[in-house]
């Protein structure tokens, strides 16, 4: 039954909003889940990381929810979860293709770039297989009492005492109160729309499009190269998130362990405009005859999800002008989204599930509520201003991939500088990949106003090009030294590295009981 009276509605049950729902009931609030669609179903934001796992493994700890913890290790997911569908992922590959030719390995691996996160398969990171993942979690709500309703439609409206959330199902109408709404609608929007919120998308840097389904039948990339080609990779470069870079864009591989490979395209729409006058399907194949060696991992290939195939989005890029109010908030993918260059999607979804129950848990009915959940969306905003930062100058020099690999590494110092904070226990903890920290933000500020200078002098053809791609690298070289814990950008790697991520850190027994008792349903 939907309860008439909650302290907290959550409008969707993917992932985060159905662990918002279990940590929320932990710590003693009373919940309803409701969600428009249902379980299980396809779903893309697939690739984890190890902030993620660092993430995922302390909510599971903390608050008791046991039957997550083996979702943060690849060892762990497929010795106890074996049922739910997964991939190994050791880290970050990414090769260099150039329009209307074969791929080109180059000495010293120079359209190459592979950077390993953890330093065996056990310890590795996973990809979600969203539709097992996002129902798993789903069900550990069922199971722990939390009402929940599917294929529901719901319309909230404010009121002087909190929300009242009129809805429909099959089986009638209801009506639900809430003090308190928590948005994990994604792309849906709800809570924006119903109080017309303006839409930040154009102030976004990044403008990207994607093409995406699910396949079968994925020649590996390996395989392609042959074995002589992979010899010096630190990992196998299909069991991790596969990047091909591309001039107008890049492509997506992720292999899951029942065969199915995750792929898609997302493409700059100022050098790639999308085109209404061709299908998903036929832009699909024109993408893979400009790019030879990428067309012979799919030659045998189909496409088994979604049910009608290959999908075309518009512009990925969104973003909310409020992030939070009150007595509501939406959580990080319905705040905004910019693009899965750096598999930032889980981390930082993971990351505002956390930040946002630990301020409803301790300034729930307290005084200063209202300025925590404004900090909240403060800190939301900022972040993702970061990630469009980073991405955008990403994009900027995809078709130089010299000076692309030093540009990623702005990234990848961003997050493991991140882990490295988060385990050490600093207080404050840090903003996701150290948004609120001004040295990083300032050397991110100077290396992007480099890469600028670097692109320009390009377009002179009297300008050598190594020697403006060396430059490059050692501005970026100089501006992460303060957060390079793991040997970026050394010359001497040849774009191959074999671990970054920052160690485990040892398992804390802390656990919340259920306080369900102290504040019962009303139904």
């Amino acid at each position: 039954m939907i309860p008439k009276t909650v302290d907290v509605a959550i409008l969707g049950s993917g992932f985060a909003g159905s662990l918002t729902a279990l940590i929320l009931d932990r710590i003693g609030l009373s919940v309803v889940l409701l969600e428009r669609h249902g379980h299980p179903r396809f779903a893309i934001g697939e690739s984890s990381t190890p902030a993620a796992d660092f993430i995922l493994a302390d909510l599971a700890e903390k608050y008791g929810l046991h039957a997550l913890r083996p979702l943060t290790a690849y060892g762990t997911w497929r010795s106890q979860l074996p049922q739910l569908v997964c991939g190994l992922k050791r880290g970050f590959s990414y090769f260099k293709h150039t329009s209307g030719q074969p791929f080109d390995p180059l000495p010293e691996h120079r359209h190459e770039l592979l950077v390993a996160a953890s330093a065996t398969d056990a310890d590795s990171d996973t990809h979600w297989l969203r539709s097992d993942v996002d129902a798993f979690i789903c069900e550990q709500v069922l199971s722990a009492g939390i009402p929940y309703a599917d294929r529901v439609q719901v319309w909230p409206s404010r009121t002087s005492t909190g929300w009242t959330l009129e809805g429909q199902r099959s089986e009638g109408s209801f009506t639900c109160r809430a003090r308190f709404v928590v948005d994990a609608t994604g792309s849906r929007g709800l809570l924006p729309e119903i109080l017309k919120i303006a839409n930040r998308s154009q102030s976004c840097l990044t403008h990207s499009r994607a093409l995406f389904g699910h396949f079968r039948d994925v020649i590996p990339w390996r395989d392609i190269l042959g074995p002589e080609a992979c010899v010096e990779h630190p990992f196998g470069c299909d069991n991790g998130a596969l990047h091909h870079i591309l001039d107008c864009g890049w492509m997506w591989q992720l292999r899951f362990d029942n065969g199915v490979t995750s792929a898609g395209f997302c493409l700059d729409t100022t050098r790639c405009p999308s085109s209404s006058g061709s299908s998903p399907q036929s832009e699909w194949d024109q993408l893979l005859d400009l790019h030879p060696t990428i067309a012979r991992q799919f030659a045998d290939a189909r496409c088994i999800a979604p049910e009608n195939g290959i999908t075309r989005t518009a512009r990925l890029q969104r973003r909310w002008d409020r992030l939070a109010g009150s007595n509501w908030a939406l959580l990080p993918h319905t705040a905004g989204f910019i693009d899965p260059l750096h598999s930032t999607g889980i981390a930082h979804a993971l990351l505002g599930v956390e930040r946002l129950t630990q301020i409803l848990e301790s300034h729930w009915e307290q005084a200063d509520l209202s300025e925590r959940l404004d900090a909240y969306g403060q800190s939301l905003s900022g972040e993702l201003d970061l990630v469009d930062r980073l991405v955008h100058s990403c994009y900027c020099c995809m078709p130089h991939f010299d000076l692309f690999v030093p540009c990623s590494m702005l990234y990848f110092a961003s997050t493991i500088a991140w882990e490295r904070r988060r385990i050490s226990q600093a207080r404050p903890q840090p903003d996701f990949l150290c948004a609120d920290d001004n040295r990083l933000n300032a050397a991110i500020t100077a290396s992007v106003e480099q890469l600028q200078i670097a692109l320009s002098d390009l377009q002179d053809a009297t300008r050598d090009a190594a020697t403006i791609a060396d430059r490059f690298q050692n501005t970026i070289r100089t501006a992460i030294a303060p957060f390079n814990a793991a040997g970026l950008c050394r010359p001497e790697a040849q774009n191959l590295y074999h671990h970054t991520a920052a160690p485990r850190k040892r398992e804390r027994r802390i656990s919340h009981s259920p306080r369900r008792a102290s504040n019962p349903h009303n139904c």
